[in-house]
C-alpha cells in the first residue's frame, strides 16, 4: 500500500518531482557515458598494446634492472630453442596464437646521399609475425592496428619514424604529408659526409647511393656483442608516426634476422619474446604455466605482464579513473543537495498532511517510511532517465565514429562509449542514483516523523 500512495503522492507534486528525476536523470547520464568512455579505454589501450607487444613477456633475469646499460649481457640465448619448449608444451600450445622474437638495439643511421646521420632506436622484429598480432581482437571490440609494412618485402626493408625521415632528409623520398626535409648546408654536408664516411671506411660500396634502388637508402650501424661495429644498408620503405616525439625521431624498425645477423652474427640471440594469448580469461593461468616451464628447464628467464614491463597502461588507466571519481563526487553532491531541497519543501508543503496521518493511529515510521519510499520512487525515475539516455546517446556517439590518439599510440582509436559492455558497472551506477536518493532523504524524513500532531493540525 505504501508504494501506491507514495507514487500518487510523487504524481500530485508532478511538477517537483519530474524536475528531481531529471537532475538525477543528468547526473547519471554524465556518470554513465563518462564511465563507459573509462571502459572503452580499459579495452581500447590494452587491446592496441597487446597487439603491439603481447600479453606476456620473456625476459633473461636481470634485464628489466640492469639490461638498459649493458644489453648484449641479458640477451636471451638459443631463444629458438626456447620457443620450441614451449611450443611443445599442450596447455600453452592451444592458448598462446603467437611466440615471436624481438630485439631492441641502438646505433647510428647514415644517409649517404645527404651526408646527414643521428643516432637511432632499433627494434628487430618477424614482420609476418607481429602483423599477424596486429589483427588480435580478444575482446571482440573490432579494433585492429595496421600492418608493419615490411611483410613480402626484402629483408633488408625498414620503417622509420617520421620524425627520423626528417631528420634523415627523407620526407620528399617517402612522401610523407606534413613533413619537410632540412634545409641544404653545403659546408655542413661536406663536414659530414666527411665523418660519415669515416663511419663506413672499409665499407666502400656504402658510401654511395646505389643507383638501381627503388627505395631510399641509410646505412646503419651497431656495435655487435663483441664490441665491433658492424654496418649495413638498409632500404626505406616508409615513415610511420610513433607516440612519442623522443622515439619518432630516431625510430627504425626492420626484420629481425637483419637485426641479428647485424648485432650478433650467426648466434641466435633476442632480447625477449612475446607472447599473445587467445582470450584473456587464460591469461593467468598461462603466465603460471610458462612460469613452470621455464623452471623445469632451468632457463635463466622470467616471464611478465605486459604492464609490469611497460607502465604506461596503468598509468593510463589510472589517469581516468581518478579523473572518474572526482567527477562521480562532484555530481554526487549535487544530487544529494537536490533530493534534499526537492523532500524537504515537500515536508513543509505537507505538514498538515503528516498531522492528519499521525492522528489517524499511524506512527512515526510508518511517516519516514512514506517519504523515504517517495525519494527511492524518484531516484528510480531518474536513475532509468538516466540508463536509456545514455544508450540512446552512446549509439549516436559509437555511430558517429569519432577518433582519438591515446599517450601511448601513434595510431588513433575510434571512440567507443561501452556503456552496456561493463554491466556491472551500469548496475552500479543505477544502485548508488537509487541509493543517494534514500541518503539524502533521511534528514528531512526523520525531521517530518517527529512534528507535533497538534502543532501540524492547525497549520493551514
Amino acid at each position: 500500500m505504501i508504494w501506491k500512495i507514495a507514487l500518487r503522492n510523487i504524481l500530485k507534486n508532478s511538477r517537483r518531482s519530474l524536475t528531481t528525476a531529471f537532475a538525477i536523470g543528468i547526473g547519471g547520464l554524465a556518470a554513465l557515458l563518462f564511465g563507459g568512455f573509462v571502459t572503452s579505454i580499459w579495452f581500447g589501450v590494452q587491446t592496441s598494446m597487446i597487439q603491439e607487444q603481447g600479453n606476456l613477456q620473456i625476459y633473461r633475469n636481470g634485464y628489466l634492472d640492469f639490461g638498459a646499460a649493458d644489453p648484449d649481457a641479458y640477451t636471451i640465448k638459443n631463444w629458438d630453442q626456447v620457443v620450441a619448449r614451449l611450443a611443445a608444451d599442450p596447455m600453452l600450445a592451444e592458448e598462446l596464437t603467437m611466440i615471436t622474437p624481438r630485439i631492441n638495439m641502438v646505433g647510428v643511421a647514415g644517409n649517404a646521399e645527404t651526408g646527414n646521420s643521428k643516432t637511432f632506436i632499433g627494434t628487430g622484429i618477424v614482420p609476418a609475425e607481429i602483423d599477424q598480432m596486429r589483427q588480435w581482437d580478444g575482446w571482440q571490440i573490432n579494433q585492429t592496428t595496421p600492418a608493419t609494412g615490411l611483410t613480402g618485402g626484402s629483408a633488408e626493408d625498414v620503417v622509420i619514424g617520421v620524425g627520423m625521415a626528417r631528420m634523415m632528409g627523407l620526407c620528399a623520398d617517402l612522401a610523407v604529408p606534413d613533413c619537410q626535409d632540412p634545409p641544404v648546408n653545403e659546408a655542413a654536408n661536406a663536414s659530414a659526409e666527411q665523418d660519415f664516411s669515416s663511419l663506413v671506411a672499409g665499407e666502400s660500396e656504402l658510401a654511395t647511393t646505389d643507383p638501381t634502388a627503388l627505395a631510399p637508402q641509410l646505412n646503419v650501424m651497431a656495435a655487435t656483442s663483441t664490441g665491433v661495429p658492424n654496418i649495413a644498408r638498409v632500404s626505406v620503405m616508409s615513415a610511420q608516426s610513433q607516440s612519442v616525439s623522443a622515439i619518432d625521431n630516431a625510430f627504425v624498425m626492420m626484420n629481425f634476422e637483419e637485426a641479428r645477423t647485424l648485432l650478433y652474427g650467426d648466434s641466435q640471440e633476442a632480447t625477449a619474446l612475446m607472447l599473445q594469448v587467445r582470450t584473456p580469461a587464460t591469461l593467468e593461468a598461462v603466465k603460471t604455466r610458462v612460469a613452470e616451464v621455464i623452471a623445469a628447464e632451468g632457463l635463466d628467464l622470467s616471464v611478465y605482464h605486459f604492464t609490469e614491463v611497460d607502465p604506461t597502461f596503468n598509468r593510463i588507466f589510472g589517469m581516468f579513473t581518478f579523473m572518474f571519481i572526482v567527477v562521480s563526487l562532484v555530481l554526487s553532491i549535487v544530487i544529494v543537495f537536490t533530493i534534499v531541497n526537492t523532500i524537504s519543501m515537500t515536508v513543509m508543503e505537507r505538514v498538515k498532511e503528516i498531522g492528519t496521518i499521525r492522528a489517524l493511529g499511524f506512527r512515526k515510521g510508518f511517516v519516514r517510511a512514506l517519504f523515504l519510499t517517495e525519494s527511492v520512487l524518484i531516484g528510480a525515475i531518474g536513475a532509468a532517465l538516466a540508463l536509456v539516455s545514455a544508450l540512446i546517446l552512446a549509439n549516436v556517439v559509437n555511430s558517429a565514429g569519432i577518433q582519438w590518439t591515446p599517450p601511448s599510440n601513434a595510431t588513433p582509436l575510434t571512440v567507443q562509449l561501452m556503456v552496456l559492455d561493463n554491466p556491472m558497472f551500469a548496475i552500479g551506477v543505477v544502485t548508488t542514483l537509487i541509493v543517494l536518493a534514500f541518503l539524502a532523504a533521511l534528514t528531512p524524513t526523520f525531521r517530518a516523523a517527529r512534528f507535533n500532531i497538534v502543532e501540524s493540525l492547525q497549520r493551514a
